[in-house]
């Protein structure tokens, strides 16, 4: 599948209403995938492919994007929680930017490959969700833990697609929570599902269930390959 149209559906839930701080953050999102996508053709380093490297390249393309929305919000690689003292560090944060103070961040993104790359002892396949065998959190296991997005009511996912197509990983990620929710002593819901956003099936919502409230998790999806 082709990443084009990629957020003309979703973009249309911010036409119509005054922008809030989240709104612009989530729209500068969705504008960063065509300049991001340009970026990794154009790129000298023909190897970009980890993480880290995909995600560095995405934060610098939406910092443009972000600026077009706002020049008091910033986003932020790699952020360490000062507020909550939480362990996780998600791989990037939007922030409030004001001269002389420090404020808890306005939404927090965490980034993964699909699928995981070679599953290993260190590395399983359901890594954008949780895992089992390893001592270690999934993807949208580090928000239900709060060991990312701690206070904050909304948070995002952001993955890069190498094989397969949005189908597919819409199902396949279902499909795990499913399963996991079938557990016993479980702490995942049914419920917890992605619910696709739009015909392209590259933007979901999902709830979280957290200890004490409910996080609505927005996941954006680009096929890098």
């Amino acid at each position: 599948m082709e990443n084009k149209n990629l957020f003309s559906s979703a973009e249309g839930k911010f036409s119509f209403k005054k922008l809030t701080a989240k709104d612009k953050i989530i729209k500068s999102i969705f504008e960063t995938y065509e300049p991001f996508l340009r970026v990794l053709k154009t790129h000298k380093n023909k190897n970009l492919k980890n993480e880290k490297q995909l995600t560095q390249e995405f934060t610098i393309q939406n910092h443009t994007q972000l600026l077009k929305y706002s020049t008091s919000i910033r986003i932020h690689n790699e952020y360490s929680d000062n507020f909550y003292g939480t362990k996780g560090i998600p791989d990037f944060a939007f922030l409030p930017l004001i001269e002389g103070e420090s404020h808890e961040p306005l939404f927090i993104v965490e980034a993964k490959i699909l699928p995981t790359p070679k599953p290993s002892k260190e590395r399983e396949a359901t890594e954008y969700v949780f895992y089992k065998q390893v001592k270690k959190q999934g993807g949208i296991e580090r928000f239900k833990k709060e060991k990312h997005g701690k206070g904050l009511s909304e948070c995002g996912m952001l993955a890069f697609i190498k094989n397969e197509n949005y189908q597919y990983w819409f199902s396949e990620i279902n499909n795990w929570i499913d399963e996991i929710s079938l557990e016993k002593n479980t702490l995942w819901n049914k419920n917890e599902r992605l619910l696709n956003q739009n015909l392209e099936f590259n933007y979901h919502i999902s709830e979280v269930k957290r200890e004490k409230d409910t996080l609505k998790l927005h996941h954006f999806w680009l096929i890098v390959d």
